[in-house]
């Protein structure tokens, strides 16, 4: 029975892994597709992106969420936001303890919680960044599928 658990366990981690990647990936290419937008309409100012309403209406609140996130962000170095509120921390934190975190600092009040999604998933590739360069590491997981953070010391 533990074996089934522990297997089932992996496997939510795995896909909680996925979906991360996969949001970062979405914030990426959320941000290609505006700068493309962006030029085409200085080269043709009527331009519009016909789209269904459905896909309009879910990729504008997906916008403003990253959209406000890149404004809150702009001209800061998310290297050091990151590294410096893990170490303040006094122990191991989540991506989205950090975001949390950030938020509380921004005095973000009540738009935190919509931004939550847009900073965790713009903090979380931060964070890959800084363990490619040896400055952070994993320290385990919570739930047994979220990250703990903390300096690499």
């Amino acid at each position: 029975m533990v074996d089934v658990v522990d297997g089932l366990k992996a496997k939510l981690a795995e896909i909680n892994s996925k979906m991360e990647e996969l949001r970062r990936e979405i914030v990426v290419l959320d941000d290609q597709r505006v700068a493309f937008e962006t030029v085409i309409k200085v080269y043709q100012p009527g331009f519009e992106l016909a789209a269904s309403p459905s896909k309009t209406r879910r990729a504008s609140s997906r916008e403003t969420a990253s959209g406000r996130v890149t404004e809150l962000l702009k001209g800061r170095n998310n290297r050091h936001i990151v590294l410096d509120i893990l170490r303040r921390s006094e122990r191991p934190t989540t991506t989205a303890e950090i975001a949390e975190k950030f938020a509380s600092e921004a005095d973000l009040g009540s738009e935190a919680a919509r931004l939550e999604s847009a900073l965790t998933s713009r903090f979380s590739a931060t964070l890959n960044g800084l363990v490619r360069q040896g400055l952070v590491r994993q320290a385990g997981t919570t739930d047994g599928r979220r990250h703990l953070w903390e300096v690499s010391r």
